[in-house]
């Protein structure tokens, strides 16, 4: 069984942290030179035996000194200068670099400092509490109400891990199961092409491709594993007679704009149908009925 790791005090910290970060500002920094911690804006030009290189320039380029993103040495160089400065640095490409071309290879970068800001990170006191959260209204209470959220969010990832394992044992025992028609596994294709469309262009790769990449399975044997999952999952919605209502919609349509941010119904089903939130019902409900009456070893 996964049972939800402690949550100690660093994680508590380490949130806070983060909402802080996430609440910073940033201001311009005025009559001295760059320290290690500020942020500049910066024009570089690297060249290699006095030729300019591809993807060795960039303009109006924010850069925090101190990231360690560019290769050893580049940004300690920027550190004492001013805004309005331009000099020359001479560096060499670590020989592990990812491009065989520059990897060991010497560099000078002209390296132009436009100007220099530094982030302005808010304290933890009640006022930034009362910013941010609508529950606490002091430090105390805010450190209580992360601690709770991050104790809620690790027996939840439990859970989902504990429910993953029982589904796939279920689904490992499942063999006696009829064979799916060619009609049907064409339909679940074509659904699986719309449900898909979208992700798989962000990758810029077709779905079936995408489908092979993620799942490690072509798009036919994927679409069998989903009517195969969908008839295992409706013969045990029967077996524990589970049924979801309309109301059970209509409830979960109201998290969805009471917890998720949504404005009304229209705008949540235009990016979730109704079938796929009784689907998503259908499967929280048999989980949280099969995990009551199952001890995982």
């Amino acid at each position: 069984v996964d049972k939800p790791s402690e949550v100690t005090d660093d994680d508590v910290n380490t949130q806070i942290q983060s909402v802080l970060d996430e609440n910073s500002t940033t201001e311009e920094v005025t009559g001295r030179a760059v320290k290690k911690g500020d942020t500049v804006t910066i024009d570089f030009v690297g060249k290699m035996n006095g030729e300019a290189f591809d993807g060795g320039s960039s303009t109006d380029y924010p850069l925090e000194i101190g990231s360690n993103s560019f290769i050893d040495g580049f940004e300690d160089s920027i550190i004492g200068h001013n805004a309005g400065d331009t000099f020359d640095w001479n560096g060499k490409f670590p020989e592990n670099y990812g491009s065989s071309d520059l990897a060991g290879k010497d560099v000078t970068f002209t390296i132009t400092v436009k100007s220099i800001s530094k982030k302005k990170t808010p304290k933890l006191t009640d006022k930034f509490v009362k910013k941010v959260s609508k529950e606490s209204k002091t430090v105390k209470e805010y450190k209580k109400q992360v601690r709770d959220s991050l104790v809620s969010d690790k027996k939840s990832e439990a859970e989902q891990t504990n429910q993953e394992t029982l589904w796939n044992k279920i689904m490992d025992n499942a063999t006696q199961l009829k064979d799916f028609s060619e009609a049907d596994i064409k339909k679940e294709v074509s659904n699986i092409k719309i449900e898909n469309k979208e992700m798989a262009g962000y990758f810029g790769m077709s779905v079936s491709d995408f489908i092979e990449q993620y799942y490690e399975m072509s798009l036919e044997d994927y679409a069998k594993e989903n009517l195969k999952k969908q008839c295992v999952q409706d013969l045990l919605l029967k077996e524990n007679s589970i049924e979801i209502t309309d109301a059970d919609v209509d409830e979960e349509i109201q998290y969805y704009i009471d917890e998720l941010g949504y404005k009304d119904k229209k705008e949540v089903l235009s990016a979730i149908s109704e079938d796929e939130i009784h689907s998503e019902l259908q499967y929280t409900k048999l989980m949280d009925a099969l995990m009551k009456e199952t001890t995982i070893k």
